[in-house]
């Protein structure tokens, strides 16, 4: 059951991927990652998860070259893409600092959420910062309506907007959350109220994670 049963009938569902056909995506993935760094003579290291290979610096305090990250995700996906025995959607992406080399990509997300949800594409909204042929929102185009922003106070104000064609109030200027927004106050509509100071909360959690491995850092007391 599940929402990978009920969106098998999609040709690139998860629940129709090959557990060996990943593992011999992300082999190659691995190896051309490698050999990326090494005939690049880049200060990288690569890790591996269940679902993706990547890129990080050995050092955080040595960035790796953006040229160097743009180079390595086309020659992944050049790699990648001529392999025929392999089907699976995949996403190779320079994320900024790193280079991520996913199975599935937000094309597959969004159908994904279309069809459990039950909305058309035309009633789809994909906001994004990646829209590049190296970034990880390009294949998103394929399937909705897209919105390129550069900062996270963009998707706010979008989502306002949205929120206020819809008639529902949103506290322009909560106590506690840092974000403004030009959008004018409608309280005077009887409809929900949204809070957005719980940015705030997430905000701060992100800030002691490990931004390569998903883990939460210990912070010293």
């Amino acid at each position: 059951g599940g929402w990978k049963t009920s969106t098998k009938y999609l040709p690139e569902s998860p629940g129709n991927w090959d557990d060996n056909e990943v593992k011999e995506f992300l082999d190659h993935a691995f190896k051309s990652i490698s050999s990326s760094i090494e005939e690049q003579n880049l200060r990288a290291t690569t890790i591996r998860k269940k679902r993706s290979v990547g890129m990080i610096p050995s050092n955080l305090e040595s960035p790796i070259p953006r040229e160097a990250l743009d180079e390595t995700v086309l020659r992944v996906q050049s790699e990648l893409s001529k392999l025929k025995s392999i089907q699976v959607p995949f996403c190779a992406f320079n994320g900024g600092r790193d280079v991520w080399v996913d199975v599935g990509n937000k094309r597959v997300g969004v159908q994904i959420l279309q069809s459990y949800v039950g909305i058309s594409p035309r009633a789809t909204l994909h906001i994004g910062d990646q829209f590049l042929n190296t970034g990880n929102d390009f294949a998103a185009r394929d399937v909705c309506p897209c919105i390129w922003i550069t900062s996270p106070d963009e998707t706010t104000y979008i989502l306002k907007k949205i929120l206020l064609e819809a008639n529902v109030v949103v506290d322009t200027e909560p106590q506690s959350s840092p974000i403004s927004s030009p959008v004018s106050d409608i309280n005077s509509q009887k409809s929900s109220t949204v809070d957005f100071s719980e940015l705030e909360r997430r905000s701060l959690a992100v800030t002691k994670m490990n931004v390569f491995t998903g883990e939460m850092e210990k912070v010293a007391n």
